[in-house]
C-alpha cells in the first residue's frame, strides 16, 4: 500500500488507521480513509492493466528479454530472484602475449608467427616469460601457462613458475577454469 501512496497520503493513511484502531475516528475521517484506500486500489488496478498491456505486446510481437534489457539488467534480476549466485563472477582477462613488438590476446587462436616460437620454447623446457605481456598479473600468467600445458601436454618447470611468481596450485586452478 505504501508504494501506491504519496508520502503525505501515506502519513495521513497511517494517522487515520491509528484512529480507527482506537475507535476515535469520525465519520468524515472514515470517509477520507476509504477515499485514500480507493485511490491506492485504483493506482494498483491501473498498474496491473498497464502491465497486462505490456505483456500482451511482448507476446504479440515476440519480443525477447535481450531486446528489452541489457545483459547486466538480466543478470541483476536473476541474482535478485536467486536464479544465479549473488556474487559476481570474477572476470579474468585472456592471456596477452608479446612477440616482435606486437601484442596479441590469446582468445581462441594465436598467429602462427607467435605460436611456433612460443610452443617451441615451452616444449623445449625454456622460459616463456619474454612472451608474456603482463608478467605481474598472476591470474593471466597462470591462465597462459595452463593453456600452454593443456595444448602441449607438457608441464612447465618449477623454476620457470618461480620466475613468474606463480605456484603450481595457481596454474592448476587456471587449468580447472579452462576445462569449465
Amino acid at each position: 500500500m505504501a508504494k501506491l501512496l504519496t508520502d503525505q497520503e501515506f502519513q495521513r493513511f497511517s494517522e487515520l488507521q491509528q484512529k480507527q484502531a482506537s475507535f476515535t475516528i469520525t465519520s468524515d475521517e472514515a470517509d477520507e480513509l476509504r477515499d485514500i484506500v480507493a485511490r491506492a486500489q485504483k493506482k494498483r488496478d491501473d498498474r496491473a492493466n498497464a502491465m497486462k498491456t505490456v505483456e500482451t505486446a511482448i507476446e504479440q510481437f515476440q519480443i525477447t528479454p535481450d531486446e528489452l534489457f541489457s545483459p547486466e539488467q538480466i543478470a541483476e534480476a536473476a541474482r535478485n530472484f536467486g536464479l544465479i549466485p549473488a556474487t559476481k563472477k570474477e572476470r579474468v582477462l585472456p592471456p596477452t602475449l608479446t612477440f616482435n613488438g606486437k601484442t596479441h590476446q590469446w582468445t581462441r587462436t594465436l598467429p602462427e608467427e607467435l605460436r611456433a616460437p612460443l610452443f617451441e620454447a615451452f616444449e623445449g623446457g625454456q622460459s616463456v616469460k619474454a612472451f608474456i605481456a603482463t608478467p605481474k598479473d598472476a591470474a593471466r600468467c597462470a591462465a597462459t601457462i595452463a593453456r600452454l600445458e593443456k595444448e602441449t601436454g607438457a608441464q612447465y618447470g618449477e623454476t620457470w613458475l618461480e620466475e613468474l611468481a606463480l605456484t603450481r596450485g595457481q596454474v592448476d586452478d587456471a587449468r580447472a577454469k579452462l576445462a569449465a
